[in-house]
């Protein structure tokens, strides 16, 4: 990752308040009840388990106890507010420090929109996941109604500036780039096997006045009852598992 770049990162996620903020809003608030699903639907002993962009990790709790459990972020202040028994490093995520066929499970949660190069985090991925491993992928996604957000900030920030877009939603990095679904499907094709699923977590305009209100969570429970939606859900699921 570039030392611009990278500034940029660390600097809108040192930036605690705004991140827990972030993390405390309605529409983030659905998207950690179904991350919290599908973890709670795993049973993982003795495995090697990384977490990459992991922040204030919301996962090392439900595996510190019989994993080896590594949380990494490039923001230093972050990760030290992740506890032992947890490993704690600071990595760029398109560079894993691990050998080839290291790692069991690898978490990545609303990480890969904010590298410069996701493919190349993704085939690290690929590379270190041992043999009946396991990766998890939750990220906004570049084939769905949630481009239409994307695409009305870049033209705000366009026209407005980066400091009056983060003023009205608060945590965000302005070179944000939505998962490349095709990259994906791409990449982890031949040895491993794909479940792939979406929700529509539907997102009220970014104003810090929307900030303590559950319409947009409302909004997504009804529209996901709709067939029509199950393929163009804002934020899209992997559930991708290694056979050899």
């Amino acid at each position: 990752m570039s030392d611009v770049r990278l500034q940029t990162e660390i600097k809108a996620f040192d930036d605690t308040e705004a991140y827990l903020e972030l993390m405390a809003r309605p529409y983030t608030r659905r998207l950690k009840a179904e991350v919290d699903k599908y973890m709670a639907s795993l049973d993982l002993r003795d495995a090697v388990i990384l977490e990459l962009g992991c922040g204030i990790s919301e996962h090392a709790h439900r595996f510190n106890k019989d994993n080896m459990m590594i949380v990494t972020d490039i923001t230093k202040s972050l990760v030290e507010k992740n506890e032992p028994p947890s490993t704690r490093a600071i990595v760029d995520a398109q560079v894993f420090p691990f050998k080839d066929k290291a790692i069991d499970f690898i978490i990545f949660v609303g990480i890969l929109h904010h590298l410069p190069d996701q493919v190349k985090s993704l085939l690290e991925a690929a590379r270190v996941c041992r043999p009946n491993g396991r990766i998890f992928i939750c990220e906004p996604h570049r084939m769905s109604i949630n481009f239409i957000y994307y695409t009305l900030r870049l033209l705000v920030m366009k026209i407005m500036g980066a400091g009056f877009v983060k003023k009205l939603i608060g945590c965000f990095t302005p070179d944000e780039v939505q998962l490349d679904v095709r990259a994906v499907e791409r990449i982890f094709a031949g040895d491993f096997a794909r479940h792939k699923w979406t929700i529509l977590s539907f997102r009220l305009p970014p104003l810090r006045l929307f900030r303590n209100s559950k319409l947009d969570v409302t909004l997504s429970d009804f529209f996901d009852r709709l067939p029509v939606f199950n393929r163009i859900g804002t934020t899209v699921f992997y559930d991708i598992k290694r056979f050899k």
